[in-house]
């Protein structure tokens, strides 16, 4: 009686044990990051889907085609006012968290396959900095939905922050600055009203413009990315 009152005992008590909380695990201590800088886009994304093409399919095959002459168009002019990108967004993202407090070195040797620039081997960085982060854009251009007469910016952007060594990242996330946004998204910025092209050819007319608006894009959703990492790893 006394075996079985005290196997009773026991179970109870491991019972209780296993049900109380866990430790949370504790917050590494970030003082300096590395980023790995984000490179230029290769090319400019241009569309228009027109809700005109959905109705009639010889439409959609002509609309089809005129875009891809008019991104031709777009990207050879963008192309020759050689906008860097990548190297505003690796700039701002810095300055932003060097404002938070933070020491940050820019990785400018990153070895990168020629025909995957992105695909970087984090195990060979060449840093003793607390983290790392890589910075990307994966996509900049004007878009035209159907919920739209207007060409609205699209620049999309992720970043990566992670301790070198280990397999689990900190920070792991898409923003959006543009026409990709959904409203109140903390992943989503919307684009300023004036960033607005209504046709092609105001479009063309107003290259210094569009530039503008990716570069605004490249430095809003770097103060967003720093403001994110910031309040993750404070």
């Amino acid at each position: 009686m006394f075996k079985l009152l005290l196997s009773v005992a026991i179970l109870f008590l491991t019972s209780a044990c296993s049900n109380q909380p866990k430790p949370a695990a504790l917050k590494p201590t970030i003082k300096s990051i590395a980023i790995i800088p984000a490179t230029n886009p290769s090319s400019y994304t241009l569309e228009n889907v027109s809700a005109l093409q959905f109705l009639i399919p010889l439409a959609a095959t002509a609309n089809y085609f005129d875009s891809k002459q008019k991104a031709k168009t777009f990207n050879e002019k963008l192309l020759a006012r050689q906008l860097f990108l990548g190297q505003s967004f690796t700039d701002a993202i810095a300055d932003s968290l060097r404002s938070h407090g933070y020491q940050v070195q820019i990785l400018e040797e990153v070895s990168r396959p020629v025909d995957d620039i992105d695909n970087v081997n984090y195990a060979n960085l060449a840093t003793n900095a607390d983290a790392v982060l890589h910075v990307k854009l994966t996509e900049v251009g004007l878009f035209s939905p159907r919920s739209s007469t207007n060409y609205l910016p699209r620049v999309n952007a992720h970043g990566t922050l992670f301790i070198k060594g280990e397999n689990d990242y900190l920070y792991d996330q898409d923003i959006y600055y543009g026409v990709d946004a959904s409203k109140g998204k903390a992943w989503a910025i919307a684009s300023d009203k004036k960033f607005a092209f209504p046709t092609f050819e105001v479009i063309v007319a107003n290259m210094d413009e569009v530039r503008n608006a990716f570069e605004t894009g490249v430095h809003e959703i770097s103060k967003r990315m720093s403001e994110q990492i910031n309040d993750l790893i404070k």
